[in-house]
């Protein structure tokens, strides 16, 4: 009884988020219930010397934010598209139909392209959801509610030792201490969009083309960049000269940039906005357009 009791609270906790709902049961079984806050207590330890070090880093799917991307290309010293090829793979999301980056494992072993014996060669610069373990984060979605509520949550795998480990922190601690805090905070626009599109539901549609341009802005700004300035964008929309000049050089900026230009796309949001000579001329394009059609049917 005690264990139909657990996997129905666990099942519970899964309902409130669609991605973890189609998560493979074995993934799904490692949750453990209770939802957490960040002033609630967790036990976790992972050091080199346990017994189930490396383990985590294989048969796992790790997707990878803007700031993952950046932060692993710099580290390797690879183009946006240079690590795109090498080292990811295109995942869609069930809900909201955004695609992203995963990171593609070994397919003879499973394991993380960047793991060692010796533990995470590139440590320094792991993606979030690295930073996270054995921490999981999801979003409860209330009907009545004008924002998601988030929440945290434990995964107990059975060869993991390091809930047996004597190192106690709040939630907000192991998070800050792994640098994952940071990196939520680079991602906000991103994740922001996410939110907005899955709650949106089936009302909006996203387009071919602007889930494109989400792939493109979260995993290639050196392409998003072409775009801006190569095209007739600037001729369309309203940028200043100051933040042109940053969209120039600074990347973070230009993904923030691309995600606001989506959200006004998608969402009539006004972060940036038409060039009202762009919107006459499109007026004028149309009607000239329909007057053609009318005399063709003369």
């Amino acid at each position: 009884m005690a264990g139909e009791r657990e996997q129905e609270e666990r099942d519970r906790v899964i309902n409130w988020d669609p991605e973890l709902r189609n998560m493979p049961r074995e993934v799904r079984n490692v949750i453990a219930p209770t939802p957490l806050k960040g002033t609630d207590a967790m036990q976790f330890r992972c050091h080199p010397g346990i017994s189930c070090f490396n383990e985590c880093c294989q048969n796992i799917e790790i997707l990878l934010t803007p700031y993952d991307l950046l932060r692993l290309r710099r580290r390797l010293n690879l183009s946006a598209e240079e690590f795109l090829l090498q080292y990811a793979t295109l995942y869609t999301m069930n809900k909201g139909q955004l695609p992203v980056a995963m990171l593609r494992m070994d397919e003879q072993s499973g394991r993380c392209p960047f793991v060692t014996d010796a533990g995470c060669s590139v440590y320094s610069d792991r993606p979030v959801t690295c930073r996270y373990y054995p921490l999981g984060m999801a979003l409860l979605h209330r009907q009545q509610a004008t924002e998601d509520e988030s929440f945290y949550f434990m995964i107990k795998e059975d060869f993991c030792q390091g809930h047996r480990e004597e190192c106690r922190w709040q939630v907000e601690e192991w998070r800050r201490d792994q640098g994952s805090d940071g990196y939520d905070e680079r991602n906000q626009k991103w994740m922001e969009f996410i939110i907005k599109r899955r709650s949106a539901g089936d009302g909006v549609s996203t387009s071919l083309p602007v889930s494109e341009f989400f792939y493109m802005a979260s995993t290639n700004p050196e392409k998003f960049r072409e775009f801006v300035f190569q095209s007739s964008f600037l001729q369309r929309y309203h940028v200043d000269e100051a933040q042109l000049q940053q969209l120039r050089t600074d990347d973070e900026a230009l993904i923030d940039f691309a995600l606001s230009w989506l959200k006004s796309v998608l969402f009539g949001d006004q972060d940036v906005r038409v060039k009202p000579d762009a919107i006459a001329a499109y007026k004028a394009n149309k009607q000239a357009k329909k007057a053609q059609e009318e005399k063709k049917s003369e």
